[in-house]
């Protein structure tokens, strides 16, 4: 069977850079339109030195008012400016405010800066307040920061014993982290542990939950040593001596927060610890993550608590390149396309929407409970509203379920899907949950190695029954190492539909769908060592090229397929 020719020209050709009024564009054979590369320098006429403004780095001394205003100065600027941090440890504690700060600094409304650190290394002494919001900057570089806590947002140790009548495991804090009883712990509403491996702790516990639910935490007397209350099903897998962490999660407190950014490189910056991710991008365009590491420090069971980078949905995808994530209780990267829910029906061509979409945004109208496109349409008219927005298509859908829940009738925004994503040459290792989950369109995952991550590698999914985004389509995968991906009780628990690269179509109730939704899927030149039977799963597919790939499965059929077409093994 041979490829159509339009399914073949998708893939062929080189990276091709293309120059448009000074900005380098990338373009590869198969996305849909360039995208932007990063940008490592911008020009600035102006230098702000934090020292200049009370900061004193090594001297153990608050710092977080001036360095706050060092960043205010360069807010009246409105561009043009470096913001430098001589070398040195600098400590940073948020003082009382009248509202609660998620972030210890704010940058809003700038244009063409450079925030530099050189070897600057920022200790935060609250666990719960991650670094710096941006908000509405564009062309932007910011480099050479290294993060850490003074109080980790986490709490680690092991557990000394066991009592699975009570639901209940004593654990013992080593005392590098925080206490499970302390106040960012209580007042975290996502907290839950994981279990490591006795011979190697930087790996999670084989075959055993990669969560374990915290019912309730008291203290034994013993500053250090705790009972916890958790789970039947979970209680079961826990034994003495197992390495144990607990997180205290705050969501929406990445390292760094971009809202409605564009053009920002975030190049050489280290980050050690996290109250939740460290990049979480918001209707953010042209965010480049180069040359940084999100890295577990020799005496840590863990680095962040969270994804390291979340992009929710965006006209355009990131560019991560050069980068290491490991040791993050989360998966390494989420990218994601927009949905939108249907408040109301005005008519079949005109309803009330939860979402901001624009004039000519494509939508994907889809039931989830089949998993079933219903079809596609292009937005004419768009009226904001509170909270919703008032629109019109081109085409006419009649009695369709409707509301805000994740059974009904959506649609997603195919305009707003993350569009021509690169994730190249990065190092993804030792960490809970997926390498990368894909939930977007039009990308490269390249030249990268992934091993040791408890549920998977590659998942290009629509994730129905989490619905955060739609069917992937025209990404290549290619020149990937793999190893040891999916190990954890969730991997295996999946039964048939496992494997390191997985990639499939989903209804809500995480059934095989009836539309072969993903498409246009390249999968080349991968070395793939798998745990289980195969080393790639495909359900509800079309148009795969699956070629040259180096595979070790615990069976003699690498690759299953079920409710595909036109997939082609080379």
């Amino acid at each position: 069977m041979k490829l159509t020719s339009k399914i073949y020209l998708l893939f062929i050709g080189c990276f091709v850079p293309v120059i448009n009024y000074g900005q380098q564009l990338y373009k590869p054979a198969h996305f849909e339109s360039p995208r932007s590369m990063p940008i490592q320098s911008v020009p600035v006429s102006k230098t702000i030195n934090v020292v200049d403004y009370g900061a004193c780095p090594d001297d153990n001394k608050n710092d977080w008012l001036a360095i706050c205003r060092a960043l205010a100065e360069c807010e009246r600027s409105g561009g043009g400016v470096r913001i430098l941090f001589p070398k040195g440890i600098y400590q940073i504690k948020v003082g009382e405010r009248k509202s609660k700060l998620t972030h210890a600094f704010s940058l809003s409304n700038v244009s063409d800066f450079i925030i530099e650190g050189d070897g600057a290394i920022l200790i935060l002494e609250n666990p719960d307040v991650a670094l710096m919001t941006l908000k509405n900057c564009q062309a932007g570089v910011i480099k050479g920061l290294t993060i850490d806590y003074k109080t980790l947002p986490f709490t680690q140790g092991a557990v000394v014993d066991v009592d699975i009548n009570g639901k209940t495991f004593t654990f013992r804090s080593d005392g590098k982290g925080g206490r499970p009883t302390d106040d960012n712990f209580a007042k975290s509403k996502t907290k839950w542990g994981v279990l490591f491996d006795r011979e190697n702790n930087r790996l999670l516990k084989d075959k055993a939950p990669n969560l374990v639910p915290i019912r309730e935490v008291s203290n034994l007397g013993d500053k250090n040593l705790f009972r916890i209350v958790t789970t039947q099903n979970v209680i079961e897998q826990i034994a003495v001596d197992d390495p144990f962490a607990m997180i205290a999660r705050y969501n929406g407190c990445s390292t760094y927060s971009v809202n409605q950014c564009r053009q920002i490189t975030f190049l050489n910056n280290i980050h050690y610890a996290g109250p939740a991710g460290s990049f979480g991008l918001r209707e953010s365009t042209g965010i480049s993550i180069v040359n940084c590491k999100i890295q577990q420090k020799e005496d840590r069971l863990i680095s962040q608590n969270a994804d390291c980078v979340h992009v929710t949905p965006s006209y355009e995808g990131p560019w991560i390149e050069g980068c290491l994530f490991e040791g993050q209780m989360d998966d390494a990267i989420n990218i994601k396309t927009e949905l939108v829910y249907i408040l109301k029906a005005i008519s079949d061509n005109q309803f009330l929407v939860s979402a901001k979409l624009r004039v000519n945004d494509e939508l994907s109208l889809f039931n989830p409970r089949e998993g079933r496109l219903i079809g596609t349409c292009r937005v004419l008219e768009a009226v904001p509203m509170d909270d919703a927005t008032k629109i019109k298509i081109d085409a006419r859908f009649e009695n369709l379920q409707i509301g805000r829940d994740k059974t009904k009738d959506m649609f997603f925004n195919d305009s707003k899907s993350n569009d021509n994503f690169v994730i190249k040459n990065n190092v993804f290792r030792n960490s809970r949950r997926y390498g990368m989950l894909i939930q977007a369109k039009n990308g490269i995952i390249e030249g990268n190695i992934l091993e040791n991550l408890s549920t998977g590698a590659i998942t290009l999914q629509n994730s129905a029954s989490w619905p955060e985004g739609f069917v992937p389509r025209n990404i290549v995968i290619e020149n990937n190492k793999i190893r040891n991906a999916g190990f954890d009780r969730s991997y295996w628990a999946e039964g048939k539909d496992i494997a390191p690269i997985l990639i499939r179509t989903t209804t809500v109730n995480k059934k095989q769908a009836e539309w072969k939704g993903i498409r246009n899927i390249r999968i080349k030149d991968n070395e793939i060592i798998s745990n289980s039977d195969h080393t790639i799963f495909l359900s509800g597919a079309q148009d795969i090229v699956i070629e040259k790939n180096r595979n070790d499965a615990q069976s003699d059929a690498p690759y299953y397929q079920e409710n595909c077409d036109n997939v082609i093994i080379k």
